[in-house]
């Protein structure tokens, strides 16, 4: 059993030997153009964790009417930290306020007016998901249904504006893998077909023979595995030249780099492998 299985796998590399300048072809196309998926998948990871730096100074400040004193604000606090997808919700007391005050305008607030007219608020963070773009607006609403809310500022524009493009930015690299990956499955069941016209007197003894379909098929899905496995290997190592070149430009203007992702283009490499077994089994039971 094992001599059989090993006999198949050497046939398929044969095959792949003997078709050398079209499987040569193919493994550079697959290689180039899963390079650009690799790469945007890499930069993608690293827009992530910038993304999600940026998240985290998301603030959103929240003021209460002027008639609520601190302690029904404590109880407005703990009531809108309660609200789904806030991380955090924080008292700025009425004292707090004109402090703040101060420190931003360089006056006191006292020496102006002869009360405190500044009403007490709070300030909020998100929760942060682990996917996909945040909606500030459910919770923006529900925040001002809550009796005692005067008024919610947050940089709503900004955050809109971040959160847009990131989701815009995954779904065209989606849309650019998917249409790769099937150009893989059509490249691949091309290349069969061809390596298979090419062996069809062989095919047509073996059957003779009594060879079984299995048996035939096999060193052809063998030989497609091995052109998406290589081709594979030359994205990444395509990519990670991209990489490197990003850093190198990068390093004339910032000190922030590219960092490759070995886990992202691993599960990457084999994606692309199981596309091309999916290519190779279409052509077998297709022209076999």
């Amino acid at each position: 059993m094992i001599d059989r299985f090993l006999y198949l796998v050497s046939e398929g590399i044969r095959s792949l030997w003997r078709t050398k300048t079209t499987a040569l072809a193919t493994i550079s196309a697959i290689g180039i153009a899963a390079s650009f998926v690799v790469f945007s998948a890499v930069v993608g990871e690293n827009i992530s964790g910038i993304i999600q730096i940026a998240r985290g100074q998301y603030e959103f400040q929240v003021f209460f009417s002027k008639d609520v004193d601190n302690i029904r604000a404590a109880e407005l606090v703990d009531q809108i930290g309660a609200i789904e997808g806030i991380m955090s919700a924080s008292l700025i007391t009425k004292e707090e306020a004109a402090d703040i005050f101060q420190r931003e305008f360089g006056e006191n607030i006292f020496d102006l007016l002869e009360e405190n007219p500044l009403p007490p608020g709070s300030v909020l963070k998100l929760r942060q998901p682990k996917d996909g773009r945040i909606d500030v607006n459910p919770i923006i609403k529900q925040i001002e249904l809550v009796e005692g809310v005067d008024e919610v500022r947050y940089q709503e524009r900004l955050i809109s504006l971040i959160e847009r493009y990131y989701e815009g930015f995954f779904a065209a690299v989606t849309a650019l893998a998917a249409a790769i990956l099937f150009g893989t499955v059509i490249l691949i069941s091309n290349t069969i077909r061809l390596s298979i016209y090419a062996r069809r007197d062989l095919i047509r003894i073996l059957k003779l023979v009594g060879a079984t379909d299995r048996f035939v098929r096999f060193p052809f899905m063998i030989e497609g595995i091995l052109e998406g496995f290589f081709g594979s290997l030359v994205a990444a190592a395509v990519s990670y030249g991209f990489v490197e070149g990003s850093n190198y430009f990068l390093s004339l203007f910032t000190q922030y780099r590219l960092v490759w992702q070995f886990q992202i283009v691993a599960l990457l490499v084999g994606v692309i492998v199981f596309f091309s077994f999916v290519g190779s089994m279409r052509a077998v039971r297709k022209f076999l």
